[in-house]
């Protein structure tokens, strides 16, 4: 009886030795079963396969930044266009590069008509990539801002 409670006091261990053993000697085994060395690129003979033609390796350009500066008049890079020539121009620009983007800026007070007409010659070159930039508004503007749908705001 009293190796019993001698027993029921002692704590149960584990002996970590045994599993330390056994990774040691997998990690010897994997190391020694490994090739530790880099393949060379001649060691393999590969055919290649070939193409008519092959698009070049080339990053994006940047996406053009057209500014609305009056009904009909378009700046980019500092010189102003009109419509047709402007669609002229992005025609050009996509067949150079398929998914050009495009950014259009314009003032607030612009009437809607001449943004969607720079849209419309963006759609017209096959420009699909368009975004229009905007920055929030500020607190005191935006109570005052109604939808004209609901009335609420």
């Amino acid at each position: 009886m009293l190796t019993d409670r001698h027993m029921a006091d002692e704590l149960p261990q584990i002996n970590m030795t045994p599993m330390v053993d056994v990774v040691l000697c997998l990690l010897v085994f994997f190391m020694a079963a490994t090739r530790l060395y880099d393949w060379d690129e001649d060691e393999f003979v590969v055919s290649v396969p070939q193409v008519a033609e092959a698009g070049p390796l080339t990053a994006a350009p940047d996406d053009l930044s057209l500014t609305i500066v009056r009904p009909g008049q378009v700046a980019l890079n500092e010189k102003v266009y009109d419509l047709p020539g402007l669609s002229a121009l992005l025609r050009q620009v996509r067949t150079q590069y398929a998914d050009q983007g495009v950014v259009v800026r314009a003032d607030a007070s612009l009437n809607y008509q001449d943004l969607a007409d720079v849209l419309s010659a963006c759609d017209a070159a096959g420009i699909r990539n368009v975004r229009l930039p905007v920055r929030p508004r500020e607190d005191g503007a935006a109570s005052e801002l109604k939808s004209p749908l609901h009335g609420k705001p």
